[in-house]
């Protein structure tokens, strides 16, 4: 199952290690301070939410349980050759990014202050002050998306007898792709942006968000996984 960390997906931007370019006025480097400012409250606030996360993908693992415990486990015993191994593959990804989007949640006040921030801030182009739009726009779409209804593909994918990708896989993993792909372009595009109104004086608070940020990747990853096993289970295999 391919999984990601939506809640970090600003980081992809801000920590690229893109080549700058010529310093810009001071207005652009102030806000460009200001952006690196908020995204290290960004990064603490999600840290200080993991304990959220986890409980948002404990309570989705329990109404997995409670609606269609053990519904793949008749997929246990057929034989490998029977089943559409692009059709399991798929279920597991929506499974997977279902996980992902449950834990979010947790982060999604973290970012609606982050945006509050960035919003109000000045800088020489109206081109900067569209790509922080753009980019708060996909990143919001992506936090908001709904899981997968995995139980009902689920049954879909056992009645098929594994061969048939379900018809709410393939929808749902549509839109989810869609909207991460989105989210990836927005934010190297803000990532470019920052960079190229970073100043020496940043560096020093660019180095320690990046150090937060490995922490943090660490961390999120550990719990996206544990879901994610958790919900396997549930379903019987």
């Amino acid at each position: 199952m391919r999984r990601r960390s939506i809640a970090l997906g600003i980081a992809a931007g801000i920590v690229a290690a893109l080549p700058g370019t010529a310093v810009a006025a001071g207005v652009d480097q102030r806000s460009d301070q200001a952006a690196l400012t908020a995204y290290h409250a960004y990064l603490e606030g999600v840290t200080a939410r993991i304990p959220a996360a986890k409980q948002l993908d404990s309570a989705f693992v329990s109404s997995i349980s409670d609606r269609c415990a053990g519904t793949l486990a008749p997929l246990t015993s057929a034989s490998a050759a029977s089943i559409n191994q692009m059709a399991v593959f798929d279920f597991g990804e929506e499974l997977g990014g279902s996980v992902d989007v449950v834990a979010s949640g947790a982060a999604r006040g973290e970012l609606s202050k982050m945006a509050t921030t960035l919003k109000k801030l000045h800088w020489s182009s109206p081109r900067s002050a569209n790509t922080i739009k753009h980019y708060f726009a996909a990143e919001d779409r992506l936090f908001r998306l709904a899981p997968g209804d995995v139980c009902t593909d689920a049954r879909a994918l056992v009645a098929s007898q594994g061969e048939t990708i379900p018809p709410g896989t393939s929808q749902w993993l549509g839109k989810f792709e869609g909207d991460v792909l989105d989210e990836a372009d927005a934010a190297q595009a803000f990532g470019t942006m920052l960079k190229e109104f970073e100043s020496p004086a940043d560096r020093g608070l660019a180095a320690s968000d990046n150090r937060l940020l490995r922490s943090l990747t660490r961390r999120l990853q550990s719990v996206e996984t544990a879901g994610a096993t958790q919900a396997v289970r549930a379903l019987g295999l």
